[in-house]
């Protein structure tokens, strides 16, 4: 059985939640910047059979839109951390193996759960 986290664990995990967060709100506003942007290519010559330019811009707004997923929840394991809930299984309700946590610092369940829900298509 996993031990529980410590407050040392916590916050070494709440500073890396932190920082996860900060890169990637920057990396979002790259992202809508290019998505959103005048659609021109990099030298700002556009050529009108070129369609590499709606690529991109359809590519950066999927990397957006999972950018702003995975930024929801760090947010909500950031509040796990705060409510006291971070670590524990939202399925079962056991702990959630520390190495499982230092490589997805946002893991809402654990291995087994996830691979469970994976198997349903949730």
């Amino acid at each position: 059985m996993p031990k529980k986290l410590s407050a040392k664990d916590l916050e070494a995990f709440k500073n890396a939640l932190t920082r996860a967060r900060a890169a990637i709100s920057g990396d979002m506003s790259q992202l809508q910047e290019e998505a959103l942007g005048t659609g021109h290519s990099p030298a700002g010559e556009t050529n009108p059979g070129d369609t590499s330019d709606g690529y991109y811009q359809e590519f950066n707004l999927e990397l957006l839109q999972r950018d702003e997923q995975t930024l929801g929840e760090i947010i909500e394991a950031l509040d796990r951390i705060e409510s006291g809930s971070f670590g524990t299984c939202e399925n079962c309700q056991k702990p959630i193996l520390r190495e499982r946590l230092k490589a997805v610092p946002h893991a809402r369940y654990c291995i087994e759960c996830q691979r469970k829900l994976e198997r349903e298509g949730f």
